[in-house]
């Protein structure tokens, strides 16, 4: 058998076993949409909003905004796609592999911290900080470009620099006592709770799309999701609307 035979193999089974382990059994006959993991608390309250009017509900798979995107390349059956950045959605779109693509928040850097007291930046060389990875994660992305911009990313000690998967990852690891403090979406730090500093300037869109295979429910809850409707469950979750398409 070729290595290359041998490696679509892989590929398929590996998609396989991530489905099924996230999807629940019940469920596997829907539409499913691929939700960036920092975000996916807001996304499930609007498909609660989404279903408690009456359409059928859709099965969310939650990850890292890079893992989900090469899932997709890899022939997951990703009928809608929400990233919480850019970059990756415009790398599916350069691979025909997402259309009708929208910006359908704006989304905020915070740094997070478990305690009631507001964690500092003045205070962040003392502390061991959880990062999102910046290379598969938007928010991992935009932390790191945030302290290159004040000139704090290089001076920081990197054995106190504890990469995560993803935003609900790097909570963990606070809340496990590895970490301190975190870099995560404020949508992430009003689920988990404690206190945050807004990184001012750090804003991120948060862009979606759909597959060129997509259902009908999946188009119907992609236009759900940038109705005025469900504008208020993105406010709540500390999303901006100003700018978005």
């Amino acid at each position: 058998m070729k290595q290359s035979t041998k490696r679509n193999i892989v590929s398929i089974v590996s998609i396989a076993l991530f489905l099924f382990s996230t999807v629940p059994s019940t469920a596997t006959d829907r539409e499913i949409v691929a939700v960036a993991a920092g975000i996916a608390p807001c996304v499930e309250e609007v498909m609660t909003l989404y279903v408690s009017e009456g359409n059928e509900p859709l099965s969310i798979v939650k990850g890292p905004c890079g893992a989900l995107a090469k899932q997709a390349d890899a022939n997951a059956p990703y009928g809608l796609i929400l990233l919480s950045e850019p970059r990756w959605p415009k790398w599916m779109e350069s691979r025909d592999l997402l259309m009708d693509i929208h910006t359908f928040a704006i989304g905020q850097l915070v740094l997070w911290s478990p305690g009631t007291e507001k964690p500092n930046l003045s205070d962040l060389e003392k502390k061991t900080v959880a990062i999102p990875d910046p290379d598969t994660t938007a928010y991992g992305m935009a932390a790191q470009k945030h302290l290159q911009k004040l000139n704090m990313w290089n001076s920081l000690d990197r054995k106190k620099i504890l990469p995560a998967k993803s935003a609900p990852q790097a909570i963990i690891t606070v809340k496990s006592g590895a970490a301190e403090w975190a870099f995560i979406p404020e949508s992430a730090a009003l689920k988990a709770e404690g206190s945050f500093t807004v990184m001012e300037g750090a804003t991120l869109p948060q862009v979606g799309g759909l597959s060129p295979s997509a259902g009908v429910e999946a188009k119907k809850f992609w236009s759900f999701c940038r109705s005025s409707q469900v504008d208020p469950i993105w406010l709540k979750w500390g999303f901006a609307l100003e700018g978005r398409n």
